[in-house]
């Protein structure tokens, strides 16, 4: 299937708690999707995005409709242990998932990353996702530190 890239916008911000949600699902850790402000945690990947120094890329259907999304937060120094550096949210939408499409977004992202002059970023993953894992580990994402039930993990770009 083809797909279109675009930077994500602040009308993007209703798609991107779907995609925080559909992250959040993995981590067995979810919020009511409808009332993601009273869930702080959560409602901070998502709040008053793209900041300054803050880029996140859209996939789209060929016919528009959203498909995936990946995007960089800056968190505050110390926020989460590990490197400093902003922090990679992605999620892909369940009926697109299985075309490699996760791949496509990070490298779009990976661009608009450098274009930004950013050199290393930071997740964290849900540690029973064990197909998580391994598709950062092949992107080139090494293991940093266990923060609670995650893997802090970062990438230089």
């Amino acid at each position: 299937m083809d797909f279109r890239f675009r930077l994500i916008t602040a009308e993007d911000r209703p798609f991107m708690v779907q995609m925080l949600y559909e992250a959040t699902i993995a981590s067995e850790q979810t919020f009511d999707i409808d009332n993601i402000e009273n869930f702080p945690h959560s409602y901070a990947y998502i709040e008053n995005f793209p900041e300054a120094g803050e880029v996140g890329i859209i996939a789209e259907s060929t016919d528009g409709t959203p498909a995936g999304a990946a995007w960089l937060r800056n968190f505050p120094e110390g926020d989460k242990p590990g490197i400093s550096g902003p922090e990679l949210t992605i999620a892909i939408a369940p009926s697109y998932r299985r075309q490699h499409l996760a791949k496509r977004i990070m490298a779009q992202l990976y661009q608009a990353a450098n274009a930004l002059n950013i050199k290393t970023l930071k997740l964290g993953v849900y540690q029973k996702n064990v197909p998580a894992l391994a598709f950062y580990k092949n992107d080139g994402w090494e293991p940093d530190v266990i923060f609670g039930d995650y893997v802090m993990m970062k990438r230089a770009i």
